[in-house]
């Protein structure tokens, strides 16, 4: 397996805190700088800039939606570096929503649960 790239700006928006401290556990041995946000508008600032290379973002989030979140991102020209986005959720999980998700511009998308195993390996596709 490649290795990803060594001090890569990750963000991380989760307003559930055992899924937020989940995935900070996962990620804490990665020598990454992991940046938080709970909220959408917030997280939209932080992209805006700090310029994270991957966004880590549930699908369901207060502020601005994180499917929507995703898309503000994905379409503002005005972000000249923008970060390879994986978007969770644990709601949309059928095969249906999958193809709908699409519409959102996800670099990936990942339904909860999820193992460490799976999302260092998304991450790994996304950012080597």
């Amino acid at each position: 397996m490649t290795a990803l790239k060594k001090n890569i700006k990750i963000l991380v928006v989760e307003d559930d805190s055992d899924t937020l401290a989940l995935i900070q556990h996962f990620l804490k041995d990665t020598g990454h700088e992991i940046i938080t946000s709970r909220r959408g508008d917030e997280a939209y600032e932080v992209v805006r800039d700090m310029q994270p290379e991957l966004a880590i973002i549930d699908g369901l989030i207060p502020g601005i939606h994180g499917f929507e979140l995703c898309q503000k991102i994905k379409d503002d020209p005005g972000i000249a570096k923008k970060p390879k986005i994986i978007l969770m959720s644990s709601v949309y999980t059928a095969q249906k929503y999958k193809f709908e998700v699409a519409e959102f511009k996800p670099d990936a998308f990942m339904t909860k649960p999820f193992s460490k195993n799976d999302l260092l390996l998304k991450i790994t596709s996304l950012i080597t």
